[in-house]
């Protein structure tokens, strides 16, 4: 997600600087953009963590809790969260929000979810 928002800034940059490869676009001509954002996918979090249970957590629940580790995926889904809102929110302004899509699979659960899990299965 932070990839786009990096995008964005450096064509933006080159646009600044008139690089011919960019040139003639204005630096705000987001019409002229077309940014497609694919994710590499996230685990299921409304299965992964409620309210209620997390309410009955304390300190070490949210620092680890079912082999997770809550406080973390917080963070950086909410995060991720924002830099997408941030950039839908620019195009829409700019009136070209049909130029920007994100992709990303919020479904996936077991291993699949994970980052940290290596194993053999699934290779082909």
């Amino acid at each position: 997600m932070f990839q786009a928002l990096v995008a964005i800034n450096q064509v933006t940059k080159q646009v600044f600087k008139e690089n011919p490869d960019f040139f003639p676009i204005k630096p705000m001509d987001y019409g002229r953009f077309l940014v497609i954002s694919v994710g590499t996918g996230s685990p299921m979090t409304a299965e992964k963590y409620n309210a209620k249970k997390a309410a009955r957590w304390g300190t070490l629940g949210w620092l680890h809790h079912g082999g997770f580790v809550p406080l973390v995926d917080v963070f950086t889904q909410a995060s991720a969260d924002m830099v997408d809102v941030h950039i839908a929110v620019l195009f829409q302004a700019l009136r070209s929000e049909h130029n920007y899509l994100r992709i990303q699979d919020d479904t996936l659960t077991g291993t699949d979810a994970s980052v940290n899990v290596s194993t053999k299965q699934g290779y082909y």
